[in-house]
């Protein structure tokens, strides 16, 4: 004979299976977008403020929502209350369509907060499909400004 322990354990569990089933069907099982981050390859750079943390983008963090495709970079800084500006140009050109464009986004860093460039772009401008991405930064403090070097990648849009 089973215990009423157990008998309670089974139907928690049954219940909860089909609530999960019922969620499931109620919402559908969502569209299947790229979202996610991207490696980006080479994009190692000085800081403006030389003896800092090295302006390192390492991915780009790429979401979609409402037919528009948001492309995101990260870099940070040691110098607490500092920090720098940075100009970004980013470069794309979808490998199945050819469409391809440009866009420019400025940015500061101020520690303790980490820096990022945002770059929305229409979905229908950007094509669906891989894409290869180039990333050209110059970062500036209130001395002098220093470029980095040019790196890139290849992101998926759907």
């Amino acid at each position: 004979m089973i215990s009423t322990r157990i008998r309670t354990r089974i139907a928690a569990a049954t219940i909860a299976a089909m609530g999960v089933v019922g969620v499931a069907a109620a919402t559908g099982t969502g569209d299947a977008a790229a979202d996610g981050a991207y490696p980006l390859n080479n994009c190692i750079g000085l800081s403006p403020n030389i003896v800092d943390a090295p302006y390192w983008p390492t991915r780009a963090i790429v979401a979609q929502y409402a037919g528009k495709t948001y492309i995101t970079t990260e870099f940070s800084s040691y110098w607490f209350g500092v920090g720098y500006e940075s100009t970004a140009r980013l470069d794309w050109r979808n490998l199945q369509t050819g469409q391809r464009g440009s866009m420019t986004n400025r940015s500061a860093v101020k520690p303790p907060y980490t820096g990022t460039h945002v770059f929305t772009i229409p979905t229908n401008r950007i094509g669906k499909g891989r894409v290869q991405v180039t990333l050209s930064t110059v970062n500036r403090n209130a001395l002098w400004a220093l470029p980095t070097p040019t790196c890139g990648g290849v992101i998926t849009v759907s």
